[in-house]
């Protein structure tokens, strides 16, 4: 049986990942979604707060639980494709920690979708939101979008697989990227 395309999804937390995957499963029920946390959180027990304000080095490792987590998660739909909603970089609230590339590896992505948005625009979204996220000036975001940007780019350069990215404004859809992503899979595979 032929697995499914494996799409990562990577941007700050507020930048809208989750509503786009969802609003991307939604009208695709085909796909299967998936949050790195979510995975995480089943592996240890912990609950995804607990697992982000963890140490730099106990995120790092817990990271090391992501491919066989999501093996399990994928348990009898492995033809299925998928999104993975996940960060590269996390703010612990004391630190920006980089998921390393070997995490990242183990998910056997095939493509990375980044979503971008100004540091701005990113800091209004995140006062109006109800979700507990660390509270960080424009500036900070800013830092933090960059670095996410970075070890997005980095994670498709080692792991050689395409990236696309977007701004997450207006009436946004991942349709364009996850078919562009799907379709440079067609073309490769053998």
């Amino acid at each position: 049986m032929a697995r499914g395309p494996c799409i990562l999804v990577f941007g700050v937390s507020g930048v809208g990942k989750t509503s786009s995957c969802t609003d991307y499963v939604t009208r695709h029920p085909e796909w299967l979604y998936l949050r790195a946390s979510a995975l995480l959180s089943d592996a240890t027990g912990e609950s995804t707060e607990a697992l982000r304000v963890s140490s730099g080095e106990a995120i790092r490792r817990n990271q090391q639980l992501l491919g066989a987590a999501l093996e399990r998660a994928r348990a009898g739909r492995e033809a299925a494709p998928v999104l993975i909603d996940a960060h590269a970089v996390i703010d612990n609230d004391r630190d920006l920690v980089t998921v390393p590339v070997e995490a990242v590896a183990s998910l056997g992505g095939e493509g990375i979708i980044l979503l971008e948005l100004p540091a701005e625009m990113l800091a209004a979204r995140r006062a109006g939101s109800d979700r507990p996220r660390p509270a960080r000036s424009a500036q900070e975001l800013d830092r933090e979008a960059r670095l996410e940007a970075g070890a997005a780019r980095g994670y498709a350069a080692v792991l050689e697989i395409p990236l696309v990215s977007a701004r997450v404004e207006g009436a946004f859809r991942l349709d364009p990227l996850v078919d562009e992503l799907v379709r440079q899979r067609r073309t490769v595979a053998p």
